[in-house]
């Protein structure tokens, strides 16, 4: 019979009244599968995924996840709406702590709005997420990020020497603790030299870190 072959008809204010529902009573599935139902007629409509995004990270689903934050950033940065934009990709990097994009484009935007000093503290930020060996390049990548927006900040260059030094990199990493030690004083001079012998011994580089130590450079 014909009635067996009929689809059932787009209700979206069902679907997003269903999905709130489902969301206030802490079932997360329930609700990303009405507004996956939603994003089917509506691809692109920002708000569905901003409403969508935070349930996803909870679900366990961080590409999705953050695939969504995009696109509602994407529709706020159009707008001309930075600082919510800069809203939204936080409350993505408290979701999604270790998907390196978030921190860069949370970078991009404080930027964008004319934040320097705040879009160089979000790749420091990200770069603490990022401890383990595994994910020694997602570390590099930011504090290199990092490098660009302040290149005298010590501690994030000089993390980014030693973590350079691990992955194999000796030769920036020993350009890099040279441009530290020809500006530092005192125990940055100190932890430069350091630095330098422990990745080319030799007595000249002795010398110098033993001189750094007596408080002379």
């Amino acid at each position: 019979m014909a009635w067996f072959r009929r689809t059932k008809t787009y209700d979206r204010s069902r679907l997003l009244a269903q999905a709130a529902r489902a969301r206030s009573k802490g079932k997360a599935k329930k609700a990303i599968a009405h507004l996956q139902k939603v994003l089917e007629h509506e691809p692109r409509n920002a708000d569905i995924h901003r409403r969508i995004a935070p349930l996803l990270a909870t679900a366990k689903q961080p590409a999705e996840a953050w695939a969504s934050y995009r696109i509602a950033v994407a529709s706020l940065i159009r707008s001309g709406f930075l600082d919510q934009a800069v809203g939204v990709l936080r409350e993505a990097s408290g979701c999604l702590r270790r998907e390196r994009g978030v921190w860069e484009e949370l970078s991009e935007v404080e930027q964008q709005r004319g934040r320097p000093v705040d879009a160089h503290q979000a790749l420091l930020d990200g770069r603490r997420q990022f401890r383990a060996r595994r994910d020694r390049t997602d570390a590099i990548r930011l504090l290199l990020r990092a490098r660009k927006l302040a290149p005298d900040h010590f501690d994030a260059n000089y993390d980014l020497a030693r973590l350079l030094v691990r992955s194999g990199a000796r030769g920036p990493a020993r350009r890099i603790l040279e441009e530290l030690a020809a500006s530092a004083r005192g125990s940055r001079l100190r932890r430069a030299r350091r630095g330098q012998l422990l990745l080319a011994p030799s007595p000249g580089a002795l010398w110098r870190w033993l001189r750094a130590l007596a408080g002379r450079r």
